[in-house]
């Protein structure tokens, strides 16, 4: 019973003899390392194998040997470094962003036009057939250079309706951004029709240049040629004493500061005087002859003529209608009738004239001048500032 009982001891104490064996005398001691010092070990040679393979050195390593045999040295181990693939990132790649272009700036031509709009006779206008009429344009200059007495109109293409081949734009200038009202006679083809005459400007230089953007399109006239409406003519219940149409040509002609030449002069801006047949008055009634009294186009602008002297007969009377042309737009004009005697001037009478679709007729009696000697001035006057303002006399006379 008892020897049972020591039996687990002694199987004990028989494994604590074998385990303290190594310990006696004449057994190979190994140094004990402590735990620490091999995982900093450690930890150094992992880093030194990183430091090699990122440069590529070979990496050394010692061979194995026998566990508790005598550690001798042995040639090292050679493991190249392998290239390790660097993790792919989500860094996109930079990309080219086109800059947008700067826009270039178009140059303003030095000459060039801008049509504004029709002083007289619209697109289409019906004019008599044979019958002298005006076209006047409004235009701006909307280039960079000054328009001066060197500049022309000038006829380009087209239909030129007996008009001048150039006549002169100004005889002052147009500085850039002013407008300017441009005319020109013209007579209205004896063919029935549609008529179109296309016109340019010309620099001092020679060079033609127009309207539009790049100064190359041409401002044009066009009307249609009619056959005139048959009108009764006066029947004449008097006789006729003094023409003021016939005479026209031997009056002296003039607006406020300057002398005017009859018929078609080369620059209407100062003032116009002609005759002209079969033109449609603002009545709608076309008249076979009258006298174009336009005054100058500026404010309070006159025109002015004075006849030859007369000598007042008994039962002389002055007949005339006034008014404005059938295209009158906003024209507003006074027609004055003086006399001279000797060296006074003398007031018969004034009359405010608008586009209102109606004429003015007159019938002075000269009963009070029998026997004396005057000049009669015929006299139209702007009323304000100078728009349409296309003044006619329709067969002024002096009948009895």
């Amino acid at each position: 019973m008892f020897t049972k009982r020591l039996r687990p001891f002694l199987f004990m104490a028989g494994i604590l003899f074998l385990l303290t064996a190594c310990n006696f005398p004449g057994a190979s001691v190994q140094p004990t390392i402590a735990p620490d010092l091999i995982y900093t070990a450690a930890a150094q040679t992992l880093i030194a194998q990183q430091t090699q393979a990122a440069e590529g050195t070979p990496i050394l390593l010692p061979s194995a040997t026998t566990v508790g045999a005598t550690a001798t040295p042995s040639a090292p181990v050679i493991i190249l470094p392998t290239n390790t693939p660097l993790p792919p990132t989500n860094t996109p790649l930079p990309t080219n962003t086109p800059i947008p272009p700067t826009a270039t700036p178009i140059p303003i031509p030095c000459d060039r036009g801008q049509f504004v709009k029709d002083i007289t006779v619209p697109d289409n206008t019906e004019i008599a057939a044979g019958s002298t009429f005006i076209k006047t344009w409004q235009l701006k200059n909307n280039g960079t250079c000054t328009w001066t007495s060197g500049y022309a109109l000038v006829f380009y293409n087209g239909d030129a309706m007996s008009g001048l081949a150039s006549a002169p734009l100004t005889n002052g200038t147009v500085p850039p951004g002013s407008t300017i009202d441009i005319s020109v006679t013209l007579i209205a083809p004896t063919t029935p029709g549609t008529y179109k005459g296309n016109w340019r400007l010309r620099n001092s230089g020679g060079a033609l240049f127009g309207i539009g953007e790049n100064a190359d399109q041409s401002f044009w006239v066009q009307i249609k040629s009619v056959t005139p409406t048959p009108t009764a003519s006066p029947t004449p219940a008097y006789a006729l004493s003094y023409d003021f149409i016939a005479k026209g040509p031997d009056a002296a002609w003039r607006n406020a500061t300057t002398n005017l030449p009859w018929g078609d002069p080369d620059n209407d801006t100062p003032g116009v005087v002609v005759n002209v047949a079969n033109v449609k008055m603002e009545d709608g009634t076309t008249y076979p002859s009258l006298l174009a009294t336009y005054p100058q186009k500026i404010t309070d602008g006159m025109i002015l003529g004075l006849y030859p002297a007369y000598t007042i007969q008994t039962n002389d009377h002055l007949r005339t209608r006034i008014g404005l042309r059938s295209d009158c737009g906003s024209g507003n004009v006074k027609f004055q009738l003086r006399y001279i005697e000797g060296a006074t001037e003398v007031p018969v009478g004034e009359w405010l004239e608008r586009c209102d679709n109606a004429l003015t007729s007159l019938d002075i009696n000269l009963s009070a001048l029998v026997g004396r000697t005057v000049q009669f001035e015929l006299v139209v006057l702007a009323n304000g500032a100078w728009d349409n303002d296309l003044a006619l006399w329709v067969a002024p006379r002096i009948e009895r």
